[in-house]
């Protein structure tokens, strides 16, 4: 059955990156590549860089075996809309592009605007290649720039939801097995079997980037997930001629709905405050979360367990009446609510003068790899 070759994705890149990366992170401290100590930093050892490698190969090479067995020994019937090699290829290279793209900054240190720069090359080549959101409207020059605009737009939001150790990795493994389901559900093989194998891959990687983290994803890393994961919401088919809701088309927003909350929300906060929305600082809804007592470990559980609790129910809403979907669609916009109400909070307490004497104990958590109130100084928008 395909749902065994699916399956077959997550634990083959999951393997793949638990023995993968240890080597990467061998290879990144004999060689330099690592995220120095510093003063706006919470570790106190150098943790090497390059995990977006582990991730990069663990997720390639699930991938081209699954696809290779689904080829020769499962060809189940998939629809018109599947991702073919054409697209997969461009989607590969375009990945390939931002991996390379992420190692440079996290090297030299490229500015905001060559890095942003950068993305939007790599979105208008994808979108040349025929990667482009349609939304009822079909494949017209405002729907083409709207889908460079989501694809940038996505890439940045898990670049900077990688402020604390497993969070962005987490969310991708997360989103990507959601994202998968619904393919699947449209018998779009191809594109399960990828996002799969994107999934295992990261949950393989939480192994070694969980507090306390031994390896960094890196820019390298958030910003080749964050790629994948916008291409792979655009191929993705969520509604089709006789489904019984509309609503189906805004299934990808409430799967990526804690990266984009978190981005939009970064963003107001910065220009209320009057600082500058490229400089990293300590407004993440995560950082919010210690504010309020939560260690580090807890509040990326916690934010991942609301990524499930929006994303989940999310994944059925091409098949439910409209009434029903809007059900759906309130349970949503309640926990994030409710996450406001949580960032609020956590940003009145951060602005306490006895803040010290409350997050004392989760400020030397040990080993905390995050750079708190820099993004580890990311520094794209």
């Amino acid at each position: 059955m395909i749902e065994l070759v699916f399956l077959g994705a997550i634990a083959a890149a999951a393997l793949m990156a638990l023995a993968l990366t240890p080597l990467v992170r061998a290879l990144a401290l004999k060689a330099g590549f690592v995220d120095l100590p510093g003063e706006r930093k919470i570790h106190t050892q150098p943790v090497a860089y390059g995990g977006g490698i582990a991730v990069a190969l663990s997720m390639a090479c699930a991938a081209a075996l699954l696809l290779y067995l689904r080829k020769h020994y499962y060809a189940g019937a998939s629809t018109r809309e599947d991702a073919g090699i054409f697209k997969l290829a461009v989607v590969a290279a375009g990945a390939m592009g931002a991996l390379i793209l992420g190692l440079v900054d996290d090297r030299r240190r490229l500015s905001p605007w060559q890095k942003l720069a950068g993305q939007f090359v790599l979105a208008v080549l994808a979108v040349a290649g025929g990667i482009r959101v349609t939304a009822f409207i079909g494949d017209t020059l405002p729907m083409q720039i709207a889908s460079v605009l989501w694809i940038v737009l996505i890439t940045n939001s898990f670049n900077l939801l990688d402020n604390m150790d497993g969070l962005c990795a987490g969310i991708v493994a997360i989103g990507s097995a959601l994202l998968a389901l619904v393919a699947m559900e449209a018998a779009q093989w191809n594109l399960a079997v990828l996002l799969g194998a994107l999934s295992g891959a990261c949950i393989g990687f939480l192994r070694y980037n969980r507090t306390p983290a031994r390896i960094f994803l890196g820019d390298g890393g958030s910003l080749f997930c964050g790629y994948v994961m916008a291409c792979g919401t655009i191929l993705v088919t969520y509604y089709e001629r006789g489904r019984p809701s509309h609503l189906a088309i805004g299934i990808p927003l409430l799967i990526l709905a804690i990266p984009l909350y978190d981005t939009c929300s970064v963003i107001y906060i910065r220009l209320k405050d009057g600082r500058p929305i490229m400089r990293g600082d300590t407004s993440h809804f995560s950082h919010r979360l210690v504010d309020l007592g939560m260690t580090r470990r807890t509040a990326v559980t916690a934010i991942h367990l609301a990524a499930l609790a929006i994303g989940l129910p999310a994944t059925v809403l091409g098949q439910l009446s409209e009434g029903n979907g809007l059900l759906i669609v309130g349970q949503a916009l309640l926990v994030l609510t409710l996450i406001a109400m949580l960032e609020h909070a956590g940003g009145v307490r951060s602005k306490d003068p006895r803040r010290e004497q409350f997050s004392k104990k989760s400020e030397i958590e040990p080993g905390a790899g995050a750079a708190a109130g820099a993004d580890r100084e990311q520094r794209t928008p």
